[in-house]
């Protein structure tokens, strides 16, 4: 089962992408080689992947605080985790592996979340380069790097699904970590 984050926020705002290479299908010449022209799409399919990545993780967060919640009246160390905890997350605006792994440690007490993001034919270390390296392009697409960054179709169809791994991954990590750490009822 998936938490909220990853089902209302991450599959949603990743529909964006999918539209985009759609699109992309769409207008292709059907010759062969680069299609000039359509790297705009490409290029706003990784600033959408990017930002669902960052929404994703926000959400997820308050999701799991909600989670650890004391059933009394919110006062004392949970105020306190609360408010630092949501200035954590309204201060979170890059979200690559690094500043990821800081933001788990200091809102739920996740050592390094990035240690969880493996799956088949990806371990840890290579999930946190493949995150750094779309971060880098985004970053350059976004403020305005010239000559355009070249975003190839394959990696804007590629780029959704390696978020869905991180995602499903992060999913897993705060469940169990909520669980067996910190001692709640399963939250999703």
């Amino acid at each position: 089962m998936s938490s909220r984050a990853y089902t209302e926020y991450l599959e949603v705002l990743l529909a964006d992408a999918k539209e985009l290479d759609e699109a992309h299908k769409k207008l292709r010449t059907k010759a062969r080689g680069r299609q000039w022209g359509l790297g705009a799409l490409n290029r706003a399919s990784v600033v959408m992947c990017v930002s669902a990545w960052e929404s994703y993780l926000e959400e997820v967060l308050r999701e799991s605080l909600e989670g650890i919640r004391p059933v009394a009246a919110p006062v004392g160390p949970w105020a306190a985790l609360k408010a630092g905890s949501d200035g954590a997350i309204g201060r979170f605006n890059t979200p690559n592996a690094e500043n990821t792994r800081k933001l788990f440690a200091s809102c739920l007490g996740i050592a390094d979340i990035t240690n969880s993001w493996r799956w088949r034919h990806c371990d840890p270390v290579t999930a946190r380069r493949k995150l750094n390296e779309a971060m880098t392009k985004r970053h350059e697409i976004a403020h305005g790097v010239n000559p355009r960054p070249i975003i190839h179709n394959n990696y804007s169809e590629w780029l959704p699904g390696f978020f869905r791994n991180l995602g499903r991954c992060t999913d897993r990590a705060v469940r169990g970590h909520l669980v067996a750490v910190l001692g709640v009822a399963p939250p999703w």
